[in-house]
């Protein structure tokens, strides 16, 4: 009996951690005429599909935080989308890559394999505001809903060894610790 309770708790345990990966996909009842919002993980493009199929013909990537209008659900995971408000631009999307509210700039991530290896160089923190002496987080993925290292201040010293279009791969020297840290909220010492 025992055993049987604990394998019932390991699997509510389970469940429950996941209702918020599954919160941010795009709602399984999709309705015709709703728009929804790529947010593809890692900053990869999501596939358009001619037909509802991962094998199916590509007809073009769209870019995440692209905005689609869903044409209809299909219920299997599939979305029938026209994208950028232009007829040439229809086909299947998986449901997963979709969600109700635009990305902002942080909240997706950019690939890592885009972050290339730079000479290291130093920077400062900047502060989130005139007001604020907080910045930005060091997070352990380049977006910003990723776990964070710790929050940095503003004049904290960072080295940066890798740089993206969004993100910067850098160590802190207080810590040692490699993460990733937003370029807009970085200065060059």
């Amino acid at each position: 009996m025992k055993k049987l309770m604990s394998i019932a708790i390991v699997l509510v345990t389970v469940f429950a951690l996941m209702i918020p990966v599954f919160s941010s996909a795009a709602p399984a009842s999709a309705d015709s005429g709703e728009t929804l919002w790529v947010n593809c993980s890692n900053g990869l493009r999501l596939n358009l599909r001619a037909e509802p199929s991962t094998r199916a013909r590509l007809v073009r990537r769209l870019d995440n935080g692209t905005s689609v209008e869903v044409m209809d659900n299909l219920g299997n995971g599939w979305l029938y989308v026209m994208a950028n408000n232009s007829s040439k631009d229809h086909g299947y999307v998986m449901a997963k890559f979709l969600q109700e509210k635009k990305p902002g700039k942080y909240e997706i991530t950019e690939r890592e394999d885009r972050i290339v290896a730079v000479t290291p160089y130093m920077v400062t923190a900047k502060a989130l505001s005139r007001t604020d002496e907080r910045s930005v987080g060091l997070r352990t993925r380049p977006n910003k809903t990723s776990a964070a290292i710790r929050r940095l201040e503003a004049g904290d010293q960072l080295k940066v060894i890798a740089r993206g279009k969004t993100w910067s791969k850098v160590v802190d020297p207080l810590t040692g610790r490699t993460g990733f840290a937003a370029n807009d909220y970085l200065q060059v010492i």
